[in-house]
């Protein structure tokens, strides 16, 4: 192995590289992340974060913040739109974790092509692939990961190792607390080398300080928080703040022992489904069956062993403590089997030869044994390809979050606008803190003052918003019955009192016809002299010149069914908003109130018409 040309040894990790690029790149995502997927809830964040040199949520993840801020700065001096640059220094650091997995693998079997062939497979799986394409922190903690099974695994052992270890273990566990579920393999992997010598205390105490370097970067935190950063998470510029990132204290609620067995039962269903999903089935079965190969031959036992304690660990941790998925647990398992797979493979190019019993050409005797292992290889990684690109595909390119930009500019100059910590919060961030705009909205997440904005300036939130915080929620917040009335397409603003205006009956109304690129905005004041004392629904139709349906945009009441009528107030003017596609032969906007009668039968009590017209 040794004497092996290196360049030998390059050129199939290149080729490797080079086909899982052509698959990656049409997946890197290159807009503001909007998916409320698992994998993508804090991409939006992390988007912002690394193009403003800010702070992610707990527990900071200060290293590759620092780190990846850098790259980011690099590449958009280079020309790469803020959007797509935090996805490729995932790209990067993935690229760098899978060369490490690569050179192991090639250490370990001395069969390139081979460690090339498991290493395509497990770049396709799911998580791998997605956290390549994203910006999030996971393909940096796999360069922590494989680092450290290198370091453990590596013969003969590298000069200082449980020293290197304890720093990069120290840096992991700084990076990822998940990190920590790799120690007993790697204690198991390196136990040789804790000899009881005289000097072994001295060897832990030094190991100890060394782990202890890895936090260094959390001074990041209060520093940033101290020089005004514009996204900065928490208050780690208070020491209640900084300890509270440090410790994650906001993540404690995932962790702790299921509450019931059936509440165990779903938690190993949801991780193991995950772990399927991954990998496969038969990828399952042949990663198992390749460490119990291991576990069988001499020459791969420590080995086989390390990578079964690490990927169980990480297992029997995320389906007895912990309530969600995770994928800084996950991902060990897969690398775990992904092992299992190239000493499956290994096994394979072993026995063939005994099983052909006839004679081969000469040329034929080196290669005919990795034909097999190599067949299935590839058949793993066209199966993966098949089953994750378009679910991949279908993840970066989500168009919510552009949408919500676009919402979020048509806020009414001078309010305050409040999306729930998450993905469309990250979105309209983005829009504001990296790229300039929406500079006269004041963005607020759930967890604001509102009794404190209220009084400052008109508090505006999507409609969406009071399927998780109801009317109910706001009255408790803000200390007082809330009037709603809709401001702009989706968005509604929140009040303290109502909005009186005079009017004889129920039907008196204002309404004009906004006509926007795409969209017909129908903009209608409701009034009413009195408290209605019955509930009615809102048709709203898009006609042509004939009258006939073109489309519709109906509400089970006004305000996007968040004011039914018994809500007003006697004297009250409500205002609604309603959006149709612009369509070239649209002639009337058709619009009321009506109820249905017992029998079934649809009744319009109210009703009102607009021609549609527009300068362009």
């Amino acid at each position: 192995m040794r004497d092996r040309p290196r360049i030998r040894l390059v050129i199939p990790f290149a080729l490797v590289a080079a086909l899982l690029l052509i698959f990656y790149l049409p997946t890197l995502q290159t807009i503001p992340n909007g998916s409320d997927h698992y994998y993508m809830i804090d991409v939006g964040e992390t988007q912002v974060v690394l193009n403003v040199w800010g702070t992610l949520h707990m527990t900071g993840y200060p290293l590759y913040t620092i780190l990846s801020s850098g790259l980011v700065a690099i590449l958009r001096v280079l020309g790469m739109s803020p959007a797509a640059a935090p996805a490729v220094v995932s790209l990067v650091w993935g690229l760098l974790a899978l060369a490490l997995v690569y050179a192991l693998a090639c250490r370990l079997t001395g069969k390139a092509w081979l460690a090339a062939l498991m290493t395509l497979a497990l770049g396709f799986t799911r998580t791998v692939w997605i956290h390549h394409v994203i910006a999030e922190i996971y393909t940096f903690g796999l360069i922590i990961l494989a680092l450290l099974l290198l370091l453990a695994l590596w013969q003969p052992p590298i000069r200082g190792r449980l020293f290197w270890l304890a720093l990069v273990g120290g840096i992991g566990v700084a990076h990822h607390r998940a990190l920590a579920m790799v120690a007993p393999a790697l204690v198991f992997a390196v136990w040789s080398d804790f000899r009881p010598t005289r000097k072994l205390a001295s060897t832990l105490i030094l190991c100890a300080l060394l782990a202890l370097v890895g936090f260094l970067p959390y001074a990041y935190l209060p520093l940033r928080a101290l020089a005004g950063a514009s996204w900065v998470y928490g208050d780690p510029g208070t020491w209640t703040g900084f300890w509270d990132q440090f410790f994650g204290r906001e993540a404690a609620r995932f962790v702790g022992v299921p509450s019931s067995l059936d509440a165990l039962v779903a938690n190993i269903t949801l991780v193991t489904n995950v772990v399927l999903t991954d990998v496969t089935l038969p990828g399952l079965v042949g990663g198992l069956i390749g460490l119990a190969y291991g576990v069988s031959t001499p020459i791969y036992r420590r080995a086989a062993l390390t990578f079964l304690l690490s990927g169980l660990t990480a297992y029997i941790f995320h389906v007895a403590l912990y309530t969600d998925i995770l994928s800084a647990l996950i991902l060990p398992v897969t690398l775990s089997l992904a092992f299992g797979w190239l000493l499956a493979m290994d096994g394979i190019v072993k026995v063939v030869p005994s099983l052909i019993s006839f004679s081969l050409p000469p040329r034929w005797e080196h290669g005919i044994p990795y034909a097999l292992p190599a067949l299935l290889a590839l058949m793993l990684a066209v199966a993966l390809v098949g089953q994750n690109r378009a679910f991949i595909d279908g993840l970066t390119e989500d168009p919510t979050g552009l949408e919500t930009i676009a919402r979020a500019e048509q806020t009414p100059p001078g309010a305050t606008l409040m999306l729930a910590w998450g993905p469309r919060h990250f979105a309209v961030g983005f829009a504001r803190d990296v790229l300039g705009g929406l500079q006269d909205l004041r963005l607020v997440d759930h967890n604001a003052d509102f009794r404190t904005l209220v009084a400052d300036a008109p508090l505006v939130t999507p409609e969406y918003t009071f399927y998780n915080q109801p009317v109910s929620w706001w009255e408790e917040r803000l200390g007082g019955k809330v009037y709603l009335s809709a401001v702009a397409p989706s968005l509604v603003e929140i009040k303290l009192s109502p909005e009186y205006a005079s009017g004889e009956r129920l039907d008196s109304i204002e309404a004009s016809i906004d006509c926007a690129p795409d969209t017909l905005n129908l903009y209608v004041t409701w009034f009413a002299p009195e408290r209605p004392t019955q509930d009615r629904s809102v048709f709203v139709y898009l006609l042509d010149a004939n009258g006939s349906l073109l489309a519709q945009a109906d509400q089970s009441a006004p305000v996007y069914g968040w004011r039914p009528l018994t809500t007003w107030e006697p004297g009250e003017a409500v205002r609604d908003v309603y959006s149709l596609p612009r369509l070239p032969n649209a002639a009337t906007i058709r619009f009321g109130l009506y109820y249905q009668e017992a029998d079934g039968r649809f009744v319009n009590e109210i009703e009102h018409a607009l021609p549609v017209q527009c300068d362009d």
